[in-house]
């Protein structure tokens, strides 16, 4: 269970845009191994490439452009050192700062929260 600041940070989280791509949950389709069948995952993405912009375009794999990154789940973030897909950020908030392209808008409005509303979507990813 989250506590009140976490929580706060969570509907903040979604209300400045971070929720369109970190999609809070999946549901797994039918399987015939009931452990698997149906089941909602809290992993925090929607599994699909978005243009990251030209700051982070540094490599391509598969068929992804560039600047065309999958959606890293967030799930687990809490035991990350290092974040991105290259380990360049140090810290949650500067991988957030590091956002671009379809995410800016979402970064831009995360960069003009006040502290405490920052430190909140912060204690809030802190949790996943």
């Amino acid at each position: 269970e989250l506590d009140n600041t976490a929580a706060r940070g969570q509907g903040v989280f979604g209300r400045i845009g971070c929720a369109t791509c970190h999609v809070p949950s999946l549901t797994t389709g039918p399987n015939s191994v009931a452990a698997l069948s149906n089941k909602v995952v809290f992993a925090y993405t929607d599994m699909l490439l978005h243009d990251m912009g030209p700051g982070l375009a540094d490599l391509c794999i598969g068929d992804a452009k560039p600047a065309e990154f999958r959606t890293e789940p967030l799930m687990g973030l809490r035991f990350a050192e290092t974040f991105l897909h290259d380990g360049r950020a140090t810290t949650v908030e500067e991988a957030i700062l590091a956002h671009g392209g379809e995410a800016q808008r979402a970064r831009d409005r995360f960069a003009r929260l006040s502290r405490v509303e920052r430190n909140a979507v912060l204690r809030f990813l802190g949790t996943l």
